[in-house]
């Protein structure tokens, strides 16, 4: 059984649940709208977002009518090293 602590806090009832996933990192990212529904929620290791989805559900369950949008993939942007100039 999870923990409490590991599950997305939702205080109030969202409109929409936004489902994105950093493929650079592998850390999936719950968002919500309104934003004082709940705070972001993060999860580590969840590449393809299917732990971030399943939570989601989760929510829509408590909250029917909710709506969920994702998973959306994207990279951080890297920084390229400085070069030395010769």
């Amino acid at each position: 059984m999870a923990n409490i602590s590991d599950q997305p806090r939702v205080m109030g009832r969202p409109e929409r649940i936004f489902v994105s996933v950093d493929s650079s990192t592998g850390r999936s990212t719950i968002s919500f709208a309104p934003s004082d529904a709940g705070t972001p929620f993060q999860r580590e290791g969840d590449a393809d977002g299917s732990h971030a989805m399943r939570d989601a559900q989760a929510i829509v369950a408590r909250y029917p009518g909710a709506t969920i949008h994702g998973p959306h993939f994207h990279a951080a942007p890297t920084r390229d090293r400085p070069r030395r100039r010769s």
